[in-house]
């Protein structure tokens, strides 16, 4: 006999991730529910809908007794939403920022969730919710009728406005535990309403899936035809495509130096954070994908070209399609929009393997047995590629002139961090920020976080500094010497020339190239003098590595 489908909708369902694990795992998906254009017309394709965009706001109405709009939606035995993050995470201003906003979406959805579960003959068997781990912070573990704007419709309902509406129960899970091939954490909500429990998914992953395991198994972007015909989903073995079927994969993704150089920097040498890997340590499993496309920021994703370039377009971003897939969604699902537009979409996205694990969990609580991965069907999205605007060239780009940088912009740079302490070249003064490439300045910072200390060199200090040097570094006068070699004397107006209209970073008397030279200088002179550490009256520390005073002594002599 068979059995008809559970059916849900999905609020804030952007381009329908969280649709798709539960669309694997056989529920029918009735209704996708967002603001963002792209993202309904991306969920319509792939869910088969003609939805139209709606604002979740409408959902807390007018008055505590104004449930039309609720009333409204089609029955559905199950309801899941992913509330906009932005205001919780952590990458918005340290996640500073004024959480009003993602609170009034988020109570939005559970008023929503209040009226389905206790309204009278509800059908409502499970509700989720989906957020950044920060939201667990901001979301109360109780909400009462008249917290989620029902007084009204409480008392019409048989309820006080005080009583209890809902209860949040949930769990941070990792979507890499699950299958996804990626590290994303999400905080996860919901319950099973005849118990009114939360139950976590089984785990199915002690390792995780790595970078390399997904795009080892993904045609490279240069050279389709000299791959098999068919390709094999590294995700779902039941999908397997031809090259004109795999859309928005063959183009060059490839990047500015100005660009890659930056990323680099910031990843392996950072002021005050952690060493990460570039480009991409592909055996360890993909770092979250963020909605934003950067290329020059630290948490850019960049691999190595396929097109043997250097400097511009030497290494590249991930394509859509591999972004796609390391966050789970199957080859054949597809996106509307530009590159950028698309990328938003997978970034903003609940990963389906965490999606479907939780669909698994439901199944289970029904009875019914897990749909596997060689069971699952995806007849549904076959010819969906030749209904969006696929960005295949299948050929190598030439990248237009980099992206000049804007006049008087600010420098800040170290040749390297040790000690948990850095000397950097900069184009403005650390009191007068406002005062940009009028001098340049060496400044020593020590520490992290609020409570850093700073040191300001000056040019009499150099003197002091080169007799300290003369004593404790046997190698002083070759390295003298070679920082007289290393670049003519430098000025303002010709360092800030160079920062801004070197933009392939090929000559000398670049700052980004200073610095390089002279990390390349200090410690190939001796790898010993790393370990040293010497005593300057100059600097608010007992002991500092020696090779902070080289840096500042090959500094300030290029600036006298």
């Amino acid at each position: 006999m068979s059995i008809k489908p559970m059916r849900v909708i999905d609020f804030f369902c952007g381009a329908g991730g969280f649709s798709e694990g539960f669309r694997q795992q056989g529920f029918s998906i009735i209704m996708g529910i967002d603001y963002w254009q792209p993202a309904i017309n991306s969920h319509n394709l792939n869910h088969d809908l003609n939805d139209t965009i709606k604002d979740a706001l409408v959902f807390w109405g007018g008055s505590s007794g104004d449930t039309d709009e609720i009333d409204g939606l089609e029955d559905a035995e199950i309801l899941i939403g992913s509330p906009s993050c932005v205001s919780f995470s952590m990458s918005n201003r340290a996640g500073k920022a004024d959480k009003t906003d993602g609170i009034r979406l988020v109570e939005a959805y559970l008023r929503v969730i209040a009226v389905k579960r206790n309204q009278e003959n509800s059908i409502l068997k499970a509700w989720y919710m989906e957020n950044v781990p920060k939201s667990r912070e901001f979301i109360r573990e109780k909400y009462s009728f008249s917290q989620l704007n029902l007084s009204e419709w409480a008392k019409k309902n048989g309820y006080q406005a005080n009583d209890v509406a809902l209860e949040i129960k949930g769990e941070i899970l990792n979507a890499g535990d699950y299958g996804a091939p990626q590290g994303r954490k999400r905080f996860i909500a919901g319950e099973w309403v005849e118990t009114g429990e939360f139950y976590s998914p089984f785990k199915t992953h002690e390792t995780h899936k790595s970078v390399a395991d997904i795009r080892s198994k993904m045609p490279k972007i240069s050279t389709p035809e000299n791959h098999p015909s068919k390709f094999v989903d590294p995700n779902y073995v039941n999908i397997v495509l031809s090259v004109k079927e795999l859309s928005d994969h063959f183009y060059d993704t490839g990047v500015h130096k100005i660009k890659w150089e930056k990323a680099e920097f910031l990843k392996t040498n950072h002021p005050f954070m952690g060493k990460m890997s570039f480009p991409e340590n592909e055996q360890r499993t993909s770092r979250t994908i963020l909605a934003t496309r950067s290329a020059g920021a630290r948490e850019a994703i960049l691999y190595r070209s396929e097109y043997n370039k250097e400097g511009d377009g030497e290494y590249r971003l991930p394509t859509i399609r591999e972004a796609a897939t390391l966050m789970g969604f199957p080859f054949s699902y597809q996106f509307f929009g530009s590159e950028g537009v698309k990328w938003k979409q997978i970034g903003n996205s609940v990963c389906p393997h965490l999606s479907s694990a939780i669909a698994k969990m439901v199944r289970e609580k029904t009875g019914l047995p897990p749909i596997l991965n060689h069971e699952m069907d995806f007849s549904a999205l076959d010819g969906n590629y030749k209904k969006v605007d696929n960005l295949n060239t299948f050929r190598e780009t030439n990248l237009p002139p980099p992206p000049s940088r804007r006049d008087n912009a600010k420098f800040r740079r170290h040749a390297f961090k040790l000690g948990n302490m850095t000397v950097d070249l900069m184009n403005y003064h650390p009191d007068r920020k406002d005062e940009v490439a009028e001098n340049w300045y060496v400044v020593s910072f020590f520490g992290t976080g609020t409570g850093y200390k700073r040191k300001v060199f000056l040019d009499a200090e150099l003197n002091q500094i080169e007799k300290i040097l003369e004593s404790q570094v046997s190698e002083f006068k070759k390295f003298k010497t070679s920082i007289e070699k290393m670049a003519d004397p430098v000025c303002s107006v010709s360092l800030q020339s160079m920062y801004e209209n070197d933009l392939h970073i090929l000559e000398k008397g670049n700052p980004i190239l200073i610095l390089k030279n002279l990390k390349s200088l200090i410690f190939e002179l001796d790898p010993c003098l790393k370990n040293k550490t010497v005593s300057c009256s100059l600097l608010p520390k007992n002991k500092i590595p020696i090779v902070h005073l080289m840096s500042a002594y090959g500094l300030l002599t290029l600036l006298r």
